[in-house]
């Protein structure tokens, strides 16, 4: 039997906390329907206090304190329900736990990180030079912060040494589903797929991204520049229009811009196309070809290439999937 001790804070994210014990728990049932042996001891382990009052009108009892001295098997670090603007907060209030994951981790303890759960590991420095995911609208603050991590924004799940990591909100599920596959076997994480409705050996995120700029930089000339593209990015607009708009060369530009936003010009042209492109499939109003030209694209072909490399979807595709819906952060 595995020992799971599942991270309880101050500001942790209650839904995620209930549907992974949850999922556990089916697991367990499960297991025990096929005659196997029951595969996981559950227990909620806190950080400041035994008892933590979430971000819902409930409590989180746990049975220990990370000030305790235990043995356990597995750490799981549930996602935040703070925004970004207090992440700095804190992570200064749990100054104790990325300690403490560090210990576990040095004590051969796997760890699994579900979604924003991963800014705990990034500050402990234990995903230095290794992949890692969380969630896309948290991609880009995490690359600033932590530049040694190799982040794969796209990925729902990432497994490296004995470390698991979990993409965006219930996406990050998959990444249960994929440790209880690698501990019992690939017909009960189906089958548990299916009673949760989760979208099981899901491989990318990109489908529900929002591009919104990438923005954090202190870079005034590219913050202009980028200003520039999202006003004019329906015409036939050139890198070299664009490094005249901020009176710089072309190679110039062309690095600085990939300095500050980590895409190059056309990259960061293409991904302000396809989300005008998503919002207006998702309207319903407009045929894709309307939509192609509408973009600036005079090829339909080279606008859906675009397209599914971005999402992961041809634009039929999305528009179907979406339709009627509004897919937002």
């Amino acid at each position: 039997m595995k020992h799971i001790s599942i991270i309880i804070y101050e500001g942790v994210l209650s839904t995620a906390v209930s549907n992974t014990v949850s999922l556990l728990i089916s697991a367990n049932e499960a297991a025990v329907r096929k005659g196997l042996a029951v595969p996981f001891l559950i227990e909620l382990i806190g950080v400041q206090n035994k008892t933590v009052q979430s971000n819902l009108p409930l409590q989180f009892c746990c049975s220990r304190m990370i000030s305790e001295r235990f043995d356990t098997d597995v750490v799981i670090i549930p996602p935040m329900s703070t925004d970004l603007a207090h992440i700095d907060s804190l992570l200064a209030e749990n100054v104790s736990l990325i300690h403490w994951i560090k210990r576990k981790y040095n004590e051969r303890t796997q760890l699994i990180s579900l979604c924003t759960g991963a800014y705990f590991l990034a500050e402990s420095g234990l995903l230095d030079h290794m992949p890692a995911t969380s969630h896309w609208g948290a991609m880009e603050d995490l690359q600033k912060r932590y530049p040694r991590i190799d982040f794969k924004p796209d990925h729902v799940v990432t497994h490296s040494k004995a470390i698991i990591t979990g993409g965006g909100g219930f996406s990050s599920l998959n990444a249960m589903l994929y440790f209880i596959e690698q501990n019992l076997n690939k017909k009960i994480s189906i089958e548990l797929s299916k009673l949760y409705a989760l979208d099981y050996g899901r491989t990318s995120q990109n489908i529900f991204a929002v591009f919104s700029g990438q923005r954090l930089h202190d870079d005034d000339e590219i913050h202009k520049a980028q200003s520039y593209i999202e006003k004019t990015f329906k015409t036939d607009i050139s890198v070299e229009q664009i490094a005249g708009q901020v009176n710089m060369s072309r190679r110039n530009f062309i690095r600085r811009f990939k300095n500050a936003t980590r895409l190059n010009p056309i990259e960061y042209i293409q991904r302000v196309k396809v989300e005008a492109a998503k919002k207006a499939l998702e309207t319903g109003e407009a045929n894709i070809a309307d939509v192609t030209y509408s973009m600036g694209y005079n090829d339909l072909k080279t606008f859906r290439t675009v397209f599914k490399k971005i999402t992961g979807f041809t634009p039929a595709d999305y528009r179907n999937k979406f339709k009627g819906q509004e897919v937002s952060n």
